[in-house]
């Protein structure tokens, strides 16, 4: 097996589903696997249409790539039927090769009423999806907990079920992450403000049940200002902004202020911390770093796909960082358009 892992090195938001689909479509794989849970929203874009997945793995987008839902996974069922009718009323073949691992499991809808009646949202930012507390049964090790195996809802909507570890050991594969290396439960400087798990490489690999000796690249994704989600979500290592603080840094006066892919909720927006960011990398090691949102430097580099190209303002930016960093930025995202990558 070769695998190439997808991982946050902030707070989410990253656009990690942009470079899912830039991957899946320039590489070749022959498997995509998502792991962890409904909390997290991957956007990618495809003949201009915006798809918010939080299930599927964003390499849907090239109809030879299989998809899984590996051991790891939660699954929202009602979710995963809407974005199978998303992708089918693309015009894509998605149920022929969406395969879930029989160990994932299902949320129920007392999951998500648990984690609202612990008011979850208001106290720490939570999406309240349900994702803690179905891991939270399971951990419990008591029943209660719906997988696959004991379920007949996935033969009934004409999915595939199987062992996804035997039969992705020979394949070339790519890992999406979810959520951020900064938000997990273990790790985070910064809790209680956290997710539920471990959001880092080694993490998202136990979960896929993929050895470390397997992985070829791991790709580190991060943006120029980090945010977190609205509300009382906690802190970063660096001062919070406005959005318009931002417009006027860049220099965009059409800037709007980012919304959650899940939850809807205005998102906070802060200054690059590069303590935070020389965490994440020693936690994940990254050998590949994808810089996003460079236009949030300078308005004028939107789109743009040339290093020469870009402005002095913002290679003054990135060759800062990359400087204290010690480590360059192969990638950088210049806009929401798939195609609006530097690749150096």
């Amino acid at each position: 097996m070769k695998c190439d892992v997808v991982v946050d090195l902030q707070f989410g938001s990253t656009a990690k589903g942009k470079l899912c689909q830039y991957l899946a479509m320039n590489r070749k794989y022959d498997f995509s696997i998502r792991v962890q849970s409904i909390q997290a929203g991957h956007t990618v874009i495809r003949d201009g249409i915006e798809y918010k997945m939080q299930t599927i793995p964003c390499a849907w987008v090239n109809p030879n790539v299989m998809l899984i839902l590996g051991p790891g996974c939660f699954i929202e069922k009602n979710q995963l039927l809407k974005e199978i009718g998303w992708i089918e009323q693309a015009g894509i073949s998605v149920r022929d090769r969406l395969i879930l691992d029989y160990r994932a499991t299902y949320i129920t809808e007392e999951d998500k009423a648990e984690e609202r009646a612990n008011r979850l949202t208001e106290s720490m930012g939570s999406t309240s999806e349900g994702a803690g507390a179905s891991l939270i049964r399971k951990l419990w090790r008591k029943g209660g907990v719906v997988q696959v195996k004991d379920d007949m809802w996935a033969v009934k909507n004409r999915l595939m079920e199987a062992d996804t570890l035997e039969i992705i050991q020979k394949a070339d594969v790519l890992l999406e992450g979810c959520q951020g290396t900064l938000l997990g439960v273990h790790t985070t400087p910064y809790y209680p403000y956290c997710t539920s798990r471990e959001c880092s490489v080694s993490a998202i690999l136990g979960e896929a049940g993929i050895a470390p000796f397997d992985v070829r690249s791991v790709y580190g994704v991060f943006r120029t200002f980090p945010i977190r989600v609205g509300g009382n979500s906690g802190k970063t290592g660096a001062r919070e902004l406005s959005w318009e603080d931002v417009a006027a840094y860049s220099g965009d006066p059409t800037l709007v202020p980012e919304r959650t892919t899940v939850t809807n909720r205005q998102r906070r927006i802060f200054e690059f911390s590069v303590r935070d960011m020389l965490q994440a990398m020693m936690i994940n090691k990254p050998d590949i770093l994808v810089c996003n949102f460079i236009n949030y430097l300078n308005h004028d580099d939107t789109d743009v796909t040339t290093w020469s190209k870009l402005s002095t303002k913002s290679k003054r930016w990135i060759s800062q960082k990359e400087q204290i960093l010690k480590q360059n930025f192969q990638m950088l995202g210049t806009g929401k358009n798939p195609d609006s990558w530097i690749i150096r």
